[in-house]
């Protein structure tokens, strides 16, 4: 029994490819916007950064020749200010639309997930609709998210600061620093699997988000974490082994190993890769709401058995 719970993950991976044919234009169409505005925002973000940086650089380039006390100093340090002020607008601009995109990937590909595994149609108009709805309480529960990963990692930065500190050879400092980074990896896949599932929840459930949404989503993995952390597993090593491929493919190729190529390649894959994790997700909710329903149908039907045979006391002659 214990050897097919923790095979549980196949199934859900085996439910996931025939649900993904299921409304597949639909889908096809929510990955083909994702795709297409992650590589628009990603190009302009490209070309404004490298011509602000290269603007910068180029001004520095003068500093040495030019006498401190000179106007023109002044206005070259002027200009480099400006210049750092936009590279950081435009950061903050490239994160702020890349986290709009995620949202818009998040809960699309779940309403789509959704339907489709209930053998449903959505037309676009309905999408729409159910996507503004959500869009408020998806960025509470991911603002929550957020936090947590955050915390996540101060926590793990002080607790194993004494333990880098105190290491004075290099070659047993990376070689700590490595061993720690696989197991804080391994435990963030392990402990995220209720995170995900926060999210999963706020797009399905209407009037929940935030803190509740992370309370739902505790109670619906209970007795499935596993089975979401061997998922989790299985899709980072396949990302891995994408990646590897990939870097293996661009080497000696100047054309395709370009900053800007490499950079949509990443952008684009990790697009990709969030958008099955939610389609795997979708799936793994459903089956946790399934077991956790016959669970209390089969419990309550035992109490109500149990009620109805035995006798109560004042019922005896």
């Amino acid at each position: 029994m214990e050897f097919h719970q923790h095979l549980g993950f196949l199934i859900t991976l085996k439910e996931t490819l025939k649900l993904l044919p299921r409304n597949g234009k639909l889908l096809l169409s929510v990955t083909l916007i994702s795709l297409i505005l992650s590589s628009i925002f990603f190009s302009i973000f490209n070309f404004s950064s490298f011509s602000l940086m290269r603007d910068m650089l180029a001004k520095e380039s003068l500093f040495p020749i030019t006498s401190s006390n000179s106007a023109q100093f002044s206005s070259k340090l002027r200009g480099i200010r400006e210049n750092f002020a936009l590279v950081l607008t435009t950061y903050t601009a490239f994160v702020i639309s890349y986290l709009a995109i995620s949202f818009f990937s998040t809960i699309t590909t779940v309403l789509v997930s959704s339907i489709s595994y209930n053998s449903k149609k959505l037309t676009l108009k309905e999408l729409s609709l159910k996507f503004v709805k959500t869009c408020p309480r998806i960025f509470i529960t991911g603002l929550y998210t957020t936090f947590l990963v955050v915390g996540y990692i101060f926590c793990v930065i002080s607790l194993s600061s004494p333990f880098v500190i105190n290491v004075s050879d290099i070659s047993t400092l990376i070689g700590t620093a490595f061993f720690l980074g696989i197991l804080v990896y391994i435990f963030y896949l392990y402990i995220s699997v209720t995170w995900i599932m926060a999210l999963v929840v706020t797009v399905h459930e209407e009037e929940i988000c935030g803190l509740q949404a992370l309370g739902k989503s505790a109670e619906i993995v209970k007795g499935n974490r596993l089975n979401g952390f061997i998922l989790n597993i299985f899709l980072n090593l396949l990302s891995l082994g994408i990646y590897l491929s990939y870097s293996m493919m661009i080497q000696g190729n100047k054309w395709v190993s370009g900053r800007t190529i490499s950079g949509l390649f990443l952008v684009n894959f990790a697009c990709l890769v969030k958008i099955l994790t939610f389609v795997v997700y979708t799936v793994l909710y459903f089956q946790c709401k399934r077991k956790h329903g016959e669970e209390i149908e089969l419990n309550g039907s035992t109490v109500y058995n149990k009620l109805s045979t035995t006798p109560l006391v004042n019922d005896v002659p």
